[in-house]
């Protein structure tokens, strides 16, 4: 059928002659088929197209794995990008006001006696251990009078 909805002539396929004549010469044979084979296919594709098809369920715990999922990418989004970037304050403040002063050595020393495994950000003079000497060290910055302003 055309665009018109007319019937157009069937037109003829380019097929050699040898192939044309060779299947015009091929036999089907007929094929029986017992009416009770037919009978018990009909009926068992009847059974299994009359079954209901079950709705989905709305799964709860989906949603929260998925909401969960998508709070946890943010919330290391938020921290990646807030937490890159060098740090404008001077090693040895540890208390990030600005200034080394003593409240900084004091502040270490009270971290120092509560726990002996600090992280190596706390080593301040870069000896690989965090102990008393760097305390000593952040109380000698502090006290010093020629300061260069905390940094």
């Amino acid at each position: 059928m055309n665009e018109n909805g007319q019937q157009q002539p069937e037109q003829e396929l380019d097929a050699p002659s040898k192939l044309a004549s060779a299947l015009k010469h091929v036999s089907h044979p007929k094929l029986f088929v017992p009416p009770y084979v037919d009978a018990a296919i009909f009926k068992a594709a009847r059974q299994h197209l009359d079954k209901p098809v079950k709705p989905r369920r709305f799964r709860p715990w989906m949603l929260w794995s998925a909401l969960t999922a998508a709070c946890a990418l943010i919330l290391c989004a938020v921290r990646l990008f807030t937490a890159s970037g060098p740090s404008h304050y001077a090693r040895e403040d540890l208390n990030h006001d600005g200034k080394v002063d003593i409240l900084d050595s004091f502040a270490l020393a009270r971290e120092l006696k509560s726990s002996k495994h600090l992280p190596a950000i706390y080593d301040v003079n870069g000896d690989g251990v965090v102990d008393e000497r760097d305390v000593l060290l952040i109380a000698t910055h502090a006290v010093q009078l020629n300061k260069d302003n905390g940094s």
